[in-house]
């Protein structure tokens, strides 16, 4: 099966190397030409793909596009594109990969889809995005899924914890901190790679599926233990409140992958920051 990756990232890159690993012929995109070339030493067979296309870089990508599944997982960053220009420029993308020959897609979106949702979110709940990058995501899937039909799957990630990345390094010290009652939802790292294999093994015709862990303790639990964990100055909270607030339910999303989250229990899972000693 050949694969190629938009956008091999924090989440992009070791999913490269996983799915090769599996026997995949796989390849993937970076912004620049030297680290696309760099992607190839490292024995993916890297292609420079940045936003927005223009039309000469579009018929430099044929061989990239013409694949049994691709997966687009390219965020909007924080500087590079507005919202609006984002959506449009992934919108385009996919439809010339379509064009060059991709027959399955695979988009990377968000949990904040859900916006200010509260109570428990399943994967019919319907989206009210209020940030600009949900909203943006949200106008992505349903162009997606008009033009792909059943060839499209959508994945939406909660906050995303594993290798170098976790919340707990931005909140360490900090205090007046609001919502300590609001459920916590995240994702490691290494189940996200384990459902995208699943997606792309499975093909399955179900075109929305979200990921979460199923532990949803308070956001002062979690962030204190957490901190005393990784040897941080503890967050303070000012309140309990935000109980009824969303909590991400992917019990349906694991059972049609036959998905065990290996990174479950969330309170059991270190943060994995370099810079920190145990």
């Amino acid at each position: 099966m050949k694969v190629s990756i938009c956008g091999c990232g924090w989440l992009g890159l070791p999913l490269a190397h996983y799915l090769k690993n599996q026997g995949m012929q796989v390849q993937g995109s970076k912004r620049t030409l030297a680290d696309a070339q760099a992607l190839s030493h490292n024995g993916i067979l890297g292609f420079p793909l940045a936003l927005p296309l223009n039309k000469e870089a579009v018929e430099e990508l044929n061989d990239f596009f013409d694949c049994d599944v691709m997966v687009v997982n390219i965020p909007p960053g924080r500087k590079t594109l507005l919202s609006a220009q984002y959506a449009q420029s992934i919108l385009i993308l996919c439809e010339e990969a379509k064009r060059k020959g991709c027959r399955r897609l695979i988009f990377i979106s968000t949990t904040s889809v859900y916006g200010d949702c509260t109570g428990t979110v399943s994967e019919k709940t319907t989206p009210m995005p209020t940030t600009e990058s949900g909203k943006a995501h949200y106008e992505i899937e349903q162009g997606l899924m008009a033009s792909w039909g059943e060839q499209v799957t959508v994945l939406r990630l909660a906050g995303l914890i594993g290798p170098n990345r976790h919340p707990v390094k931005f909140l360490s010290g900090r205090s007046n901190i609001q919502q300590g009652g609001a459920p916590v939802n995240l994702i490691h790292q290494q189940d996200c790679i384990r459902a995208i294999t699943a997606i792309i093994r499975s093909q399955p015709v179900q075109s929305v599926f979200h990921l979460a862990a199923s532990q949803h303790p308070s956001r002062a639990d979690y962030y204190t233990a957490m901190a005393k964990l990784a040897g941080l100055a503890v967050p303070e909270f000012t309140d309990n409140c935000g109980e009824n607030e969303k909590q991400v339910d992917a019990l349906f999303t694991c059972e049609q992958l036959g998905l065990v989250l290996d990174k479950d229990d969330l309170m059991q899972v270190k943060p994995e920051l370099d810079d920190l000693k145990y």
